[in-house]
């Protein structure tokens, strides 16, 4: 997703793509008293609003349908099996919900004095209120280029105000594309779409938006809260890599199994296996058979995927040469 992302992006000026955002915030608690988080697979920061794009790393079938209730109810098959699991979309709108809320306390320092044309000022009279509670934040939910997506009973992604789309990965851009082009539209008075394009920001407010969420991110921690040390360590030690289990050696090759074996490490000085953790850092849940937490590739990469709490953390990358 990230490179499709990239060349698509890359050189637009209007368009900031972050990758792999996690953000806290300290005054949207969780029910533990911790910092509220969302963590944000892509997220694309433009003049008209934003995307969040939620990648899934489905490579069979997924299945949507409506749950009788307005929401939307999400299936999967793995190993030949169906399983229920969080709907993507409702969680895409949580992370907007606590990211829209953030920008909002930050206001007056990343928008300043908006200029009001005729649009906003009718938006204003009509009880709505400028600033990020109504900057559009849209959704993508994105699988696997080789997953299928089937829609039961004519399932169609939510479009009010702003259209959702659920796609294969290689379409997110295009999606995009599209929806840039409804606001540009939109911008224009008498525009057909008044939702579309009806508040936007300068080059500069873009710029500053995308540069405080970057300044923000916080990577996860195997501990996210630890207990303070009385006398800590000038500098943290840097974790050791991977290392042969039978002899030490980090001389590596990663292979995946087959079955219920999962992903493994393969040395190359006493060739004896060394099987990839399966243990979430997140959440602690420990994975077995291929089943909570499981261990896929991409590409060169390899990433373990928690069922448990949603996280996804690359664990070794391949390289050349």
């Amino acid at each position: 997703m990230s490179h499709y992302l990239h060349r698509a992006f890359a050189t637009s000026p209007d368009v900031y793509v972050l990758n792999g955002l996690r953000l806290e915030d300290p005054e949207q608690p969780e029910h533990t008293g911790a910092p509220g988080v969302c963590q944000i697979d892509h997220l694309l920061v433009h003049r008209f609003g934003m995307f969040i794009i939620e990648s899934k790393s489905i490579s069979e079938r997924v299945k949507v349908r409506d749950d009788g209730a307005g929401g939307d109810e999400w299936t999967r098959t793995y190993n030949g099996r169906e399983k229920g699991f969080a709907s993507p979309i409702q969680q895409a709108r949580r992370q907007g919900a606590l990211m829209r809320a953030l920008l909002e306390r930050h206001r007056k320092e990343l928008l300043g004095h908006r200029k009001r044309d005729l649009r906003t000022v009718t938006r204003m009279l009509s009880g709505n209120i400028l600033g990020f509670r109504c900057f559009p934040i849209q959704i993508v939910v994105a699988i696997s280029n080789n997953g299928i997506i089937e829609r039961i009973n004519g399932w169609t992604e939510p479009n009010s105000p702003f259209r959702t789309a659920v796609c294969k990965a290689d379409l997110v851009a295009d999606r995009v594309r599209a929806e840039l082009k409804r606001h540009h539209a939109g911008s224009r008075l008498l525009a057909p779409e008044p939702d579309y394009g009806l508040l936007h920001l300068t080059k500069e407010q873009t710029a500053a938006v995308a540069e405080f969420l970057a300044e923000r991110h916080k990577p996860l921690h195997a501990e996210a809260h630890p207990e303070p040390a009385p006398d800590p360590e000038p500098l943290a030690p840097t974790p050791a890599p991977p290392a042969c289990r039978h002899c030490g050696s980090t001389s590596l090759v990663a292979h995946v199994g087959i079955a219920d074996r999962g992903a493994y490490w393969n040395c190359a000085n006493c060739k004896e296996n060394t099987r990839m953790p399966t243990i979430c850092t997140a959440c602690g849940a420990e994975g077995r058979r291929e089943k909570t937490v499981r261990i896929h590739k991409r590409g060169p990469e390899f990433f373990r995927h928690c069922d448990a709490c949603g996280i996804e953390e690359r664990v070794w990358l391949e390289r050349s040469g």
